[in-house]
């Protein structure tokens, strides 16, 4: 940043931000950091998916029959998850910062794989319940968590592949879910079908766990697989982006002003309307495949083709926003799609014309949840208002996830239109929002432009800048 008189306290970085060696060290940079943080991360979140949905293939696979489930047992069954995973996002978020991801992040995911595993040893309606609302406290933390990280190690441009990459995991999971579960079903042993699904899955995450704990790093600035060159050069980079920093306090005032800034619970609000879709399609895909007249292990097997061109889409986003850096207008594209896809399900009667939009549907459901996290990343200020921007992003996914559990009704079987309704509604309303926010943030960076006086970061203290966030003078929001 510099000050009046010309002087920067970043010369540094204007000296050698062109130079080959400082771009060489950089790229180093980069590839360790991406070796060590994108595939532990990457393959947790694919097991994270699957844990979290695999109560859906355990159905298929003959759970519901087994434990006498009936009426909407099944519904409350799936969404006692999201009751505990809605409330404990922002405290993850807070303890990850005081502790660590790397003991944080593995912990979490130890202790979630314990109860899906426990889930096979369920005898009834209530101990499935209370499982599953134990297994909501752990899970929650993970993505934040994971979003949050990404803020200390990258530029804003950086960040959004890699958050994109992450994202698609969760749908890479649901093509490979099905066919998974499919198998895992058919083991001849002492065990149920569906209890193998279970513990066999569960214990994947486990080893996934420890191996996280041994390749994460917290930090560049405390990373051990860094060069002195590599850590000074990145971290110029970083200070230049305005990227977060380790050795900020968490800061209570920064969360009150996170809660109570509008446009925070817009990107919220955008990816609670995506994730109905997606946390629909990734629970109930099988069941509503089954309905259209194949067998359990046809329509688990099935369920693999809506995922496939959800994952698709999914990578798709990680380039978009570099050809056209305006996150608002792809997201409404997108949304605009996916509620004309929804539509056409609810009214048709052909079961391959509904198939086919089904996939065609999450095509246009997938990218969004990627693409609002990086737009919220990107114009969020602040170590800890990012941090509580990040969880309450995420936790309306929670809500979604609660609400997405009673909208694909049995009564509704076998067109179930209301829950194909509902989801058309949601991505409307996500269009909505998105053209709000586009037209505010465009409106305030020419409020910004017009004011005439500079800002001077130098003539406040440390802790005054920090708690300005992204309210400060020189601060340009990205529509």
């Amino acid at each position: 940043m510099s000050t009046k008189d010309g002087k920067s306290s970043e010369r540094g970085v204007s000296e050698v931000v062109g130079g080959a060696e400082e771009q060489r060290l950089r790229r180093s940079y980069l590839r360790k950091a991406d070796l060590h943080l994108l595939p532990p991360a990457f393959a947790m979140y694919f097991f994270a998916i699957i844990d979290r949905n695999n109560i859906g293939n355990a159905k298929v696979a003959g759970m519901d029959v087994e434990l006498g489930l009936h009426g909407e047992q099944f519904n409350w069954i799936v969404s006692a998850f999201f009751f505990t995973y809605i409330f404990f996002e922002i405290p993850s978020n807070i303890i990850l910062k005081r502790v660590g991801a790397r003991i944080w992040l593995p912990f979490i995911a130890i202790c979630w794989s314990i109860l899906v595993a426990l889930m096979a040893a369920a005898k009834s309606y209530g101990s499935l319940v209370a499982v599953r609302v134990l297994l909501g406290v752990f899970e929650a933390g993970y993505v934040p968590g994971f979003i949050y990280l990404t803020s200390f190690w990258y530029t804003k441009r950086q960040q959004a592949p890699r958050i994109a990459l992450f994202f698609s995991a969760g749908v890479f999971a649901g093509i490979w879910a099905g066919p998974l579960a499919a198998r895992l079903q058919e083991i001849n042993g002492s065990l149920m079908g569906y209890q193998y699904i279970f513990i066999i899955e569960a214990s994947i995450t486990v080893a996934l766990a420890v191996i996280m704990a041994i390749m994460l790093q917290n930090y560049p600035e405390t990373a051990t697989f860094l060069t002195e060159d590599e850590r000074a050069a990145a971290l110029r980079m970083l200070a230049n982006d305005k990227a977060l920093s380790y050795n900020t306090d968490y800061r209570p005032r920064q969360v009150f002003r996170a809660l109570s800034d509008w446009t925070i619970w817009g990107y919220a609000i955008i990816f609670w309307a995506a994730a109905t879709g997606g946390a629909t399609q990734a629970i109930f895909g099988p069941t509503l495949i089954k309905a259209m007249g194949y067998t359990s292990t046809r329509a688990q097997v099935l369920s693999a083709a809506p995922s496939a061109c959800g994952f698709a889409s999914q990578i798709l986003s990680m380039f978009l926003p570099r050809l056209y850096p305006r996150f608002s207008v792809w997201i409404m594209i997108f949304s605009a799609a996916a509620c004309a896809f929804y539509a056409v399900i609810a009214t048709v009667e052909n079961i391959h014309v509904r198939f086919a939009f089904l996939c065609l549907s999450n095509f246009a459901l997938s990218p969004n949840m990627p693409l609002v996290s990086i737009w919220m990343s990107n114009n969020v200020m602040g170590v800890t208002k990012k941090g509580v921007a990040s969880a309450v992003t995420v936790m309306l996914g929670g809500v979604a996830g609660l609400i997405g559990s009673h909208i694909y009704r049995g009564k509704d079987f076998p067109q179930y239109r209301f829950g194909h309704i509902f989801v058309c509604v949601c991505n409307a309303v996500i269009f909505v929002v998105a053209l709000a926010l586009n037209l505010y943030f465009r409106y305030e960076n020419r409020r910004r432009d017009s004011q005439s006086e500079d800002f001077d970061p130098s003539a406040l203290s440390k802790d005054e800048v920090e708690d300005m966030c992204d309210k400060r003078p020189d601060h340009r929001y990205t529509w």
